[in-house]
């Protein structure tokens, strides 16, 4: 398929697909905005109003941390059986399975856009005002971005060899949920030789920068940023390559 008509599949489907999937539900477009705020208040009631373990401004604390995990677990999750998803397009025309899976991402990017409109929002009416400390935030997000993007097509790379590594993925995300500091301050609860190696995980260092840059007013942590950067870049390629190598190899597989 040609650069030309490979774009505008691209746009044609990431639109057909976000008509789809808001006319499934009776709450619509409002559901994308719906779902985190759930998320959030449950974790609220049980760690703060239940356990009492919540600490100031925790409401605050969660959504700058939940936020983010869900739209990382959310994409990477939902991207894992896409080239299966796909099946149909692929028997028609020859076309190159990243496709799928970055469409995924795509979908799940203008969904977040407008989670983060509302959250940036709702900091901002809650005392957090915008500075020019925010200017970091656009380049936080295109970071978790490059980091969704490389996870999201390695899983689905992964997934029509092992159909079950879904499954795994499932439970990851809950590792991941409770390694990433979201509920808890790693600062305060980690023991100091411990906090080194939380930070070894790339969404655990994001989430501490968008709360460095909403909560406290600071820029983030630039040589770590950069180093997830580069990581997931380094990643997104190579899974490109495994891609266009094996692209026959996943065509029969489909088809199978």
């Amino acid at each position: 398929m040609k650069i030309a008509n490979l774009n505008e599949a691209f746009w044609l489907h990431l639109r057909f697909n976000l008509k789809s999937e808001a006319s499934k539900t009776y709450l619509n477009y409002l559901w994308w905005l719906l779902e985190p705020t759930l998320h959030v208040a449950l974790f609220y009631l049980v760690f703060d109003v239940m356990l009492n373990r919540g600490g100031p401004n925790f409401v605050v604390f969660l959504l700058c941390g939940q936020i983010p995990f869900l739209w990382f677990s959310r994409s990477v999750s939902n991207s894992a059986n896409s080239i299966m998803a796909g099946r149909g397009l692929i028997m028609q025309t020859a076309i190159p399975k990243a496709f799928f899976p970055l469409l995924v991402v795509a979908q799940d990017v203008v969904k977040q856009s407008l989670v983060f409109i509302c959250l940036f929002g709702f900091l901002a009416a809650m005392g957090y005002p915008p500075g020019n400390h925010w200017l970091a935030l656009p380049l936080l997000v295109l970071v978790q971005l490059l980091l969704i993007s490389g996870l999201a097509l390695f899983c689905a790379a992964v997934t029509p060899f092992i159909p079950d590594f879904k499954f795994i993925i499932g439970t990851g995300m809950t590792m991941v949920m409770f390694a990433s500091g979201i509920f808890y301050d790693f600062r305060t609860t980690l023991l100091p030789e411990h906090r080194e190696i939380f930070l070894l995980n790339p969404l655990a260092t994001l989430i501490e920068a968008y709360r460095t840059v909403l909560m406290r007013g600071s820029w983030p942590d630039w040589l770590a940023i950069g180093q997830v950067a580069v990581a997931s870049l380094a990643a997104i390629g190579f899974m490109l390559y495994v891609f266009r190598r094996n692209d026959p190899v996943y065509a029969r597989l489909v088809v199978q």
